[in-house]
């Protein structure tokens, strides 16, 4: 009884404060209560208790229950199909300046070497982890100026034609082509070789396995080397690195 009456309190103050009354309660009042509801409710047991709750007052004041009401009915599924959905955690995008990562990690052993440049590919490249994952030595061209990256299969490429994307050569510490190339060259990458994989540990230091590396282990090294920059990781996902880098390149006016 006590939890039906503390969920129909808020639902009374909700009505009193839109000048309504908050017994009877009428089917279309408790569906814009619940469409306020809906913006800030992370479960549906947020909308099943507000709807118990005033159904419970309703039936002890004995008045019809509105919950029988067919738009609440509507309202109950829409209510589900907008809270499931919503993202979970949504995840800040990773700043320019973050980037310092780059100095404190960019020379350190072939694991920080990796993530490193796991971060600072997907930041410039604005690459999904999905795109990170399949990447192989032979999908990286380098040029002068600027190096080819060639995606097999993106989200976004209904045809599954393939593409290859262009990412300049700078002359900052954070520079994608140098990093790379560093990189693969002190992991040995063969033409057919994963860029990203899993890494052993022997009594004569790392090495690089055949296997790609795993979405929780690149999150766990990607949370780890936020931490010991002084960043909570907790506000960072790997898809931070793709959203990142299209609000850098949005801030500085580049067309979509």
């Amino acid at each position: 009884m006590k939890k039906n009456a503390d969920a129909f309190q808020p639902w009374s103050s909700w009505a009193k404060s839109k000048g309504l009354q908050a017994l009877p309660t009428t089917g279309h009042e408790l569906a814009l209560y619940l469409a306020f509801l809906i913006k800030s409710a992370k479960s549906m047991a947020t909308i099943h208790t507000a709807v118990y709750g005033i159904a419970w007052a309703d039936q002890k004041m004995s008045m019809a229950s509105p919950t029988e009401h067919p738009i609440i009915k509507q309202m109950m599924e829409v209510s589900k199909r907008i809270i499931q959905t919503k993202p979970k955690n949504p995840k800040r995008p990773l700043e320019l300046e973050h980037l310092t990562i780059i100095g404190k990690f960019g020379s350190g052993d072939l694991s920080h070497l990796q993530t490193t440049r796991l971060v600072v590919l997907g930041f410039s490249g604005f690459l999904r982890w999905d795109d990170l994952l399949k990447l192989r030595r032979r999908d990286l061209e380098f040029e002068r100026e600027y190096m080819r990256v060639y995606l097999e299969r993106r989200k976004n490429d209904q045809y599954q034609e393939g593409s290859w994307i262009l990412i300049a050569k700078t002359s900052n510490p954070t520079c994608p082509l140098q990093l790379l190339e560093k990189f693969l060259w002190k992991g040995g990458h063969s033409p057919s070789d994963f860029v990203f994989r899993k890494i052993s540990h022997t009594a004569n230091g790392m090495s690089l396995r055949r296997q790609k590396m795993t979405y929780s282990r690149a999150r766990e090294l990607f949370s780890k080397q936020l931490k010991e920059i002084g960043l909570d990781s907790s506000l960072y996902g790997l898809h931070s690195l793709r959203s990142g880098g299209t609000t850098e390149a949005a801030a500085w006016g580049i067309q979509e």
